[in-house]
């Protein structure tokens, strides 16, 4: 892999929920100025680019994708220390503060919900879906070995009613 990027849709106050983006696009000479902020995004904090979904006034409030580059002034990314799942992942929150963006890092088929944002999530939350019942099955096989091992007051734990 030359290049890591990074999808930055999640905000702060409202999730995945992308018809509520905060995040705004405003078209200035040669490209736009991004301002907004972004949490959990994944390998933010060292990807080499990330794709920004952003409200676009200037063209109906369309959501639409602008990929901004590593180390754009006003772009601050920070890691999210101290979770409890999926630590293999180094999520981070982002800032913008008038990044720019030149018109050719807007992605041009992104043009809207439908053909952008929404197209990768019908796809991708299947994958989480998959993820967590993968995950939840392996804590479940997991457990179940333990209670059939552990042995309490001479029989396996899985004997106990409760369990």
């Amino acid at each position: 892999m030359d290049k890591i990027v990074c999808f930055g849709l999640t905000e702060p106050n409202n999730g995945s929920d992308a018809s509520g983006l905060k995040t705004h696009a405003k078209k200035v000479e040669g490209g736009y100025l991004i301002n907004g902020e972004k949490r959990w995004i994944g390998n933010a904090t060292f990807a080499d680019y990330i794709c920004c979904w952003a409200k676009n006034p200037d063209e109906g409030n369309n959501i639409q994708c602008f990929v901004i580059a590593k180390g754009s002034p006003g772009l601050e990314c920070t890691k999210i220390e101290n979770k409890y799942s999926l630590c293999m992942v180094q999520n981070a929150d982002i800032k913008m503060k008038d990044v720019f963006v030149p018109n050719h890092n807007k992605l041009t088929k992104a043009k809207n919900f439908a053909t952008g944002t929404n197209a990768i999530l019908e796809s991708s939350r299947l994958g989480v879906a998959w993820m967590i019942s993968g995950v939840a099955s392996g804590a479940y096989e997991a457990a179940l070995r333990y209670t059939l091992k552990r042995k309490q007051f001479g029989k396996p734990l899985a004997q106990f009613q409760l369990t």
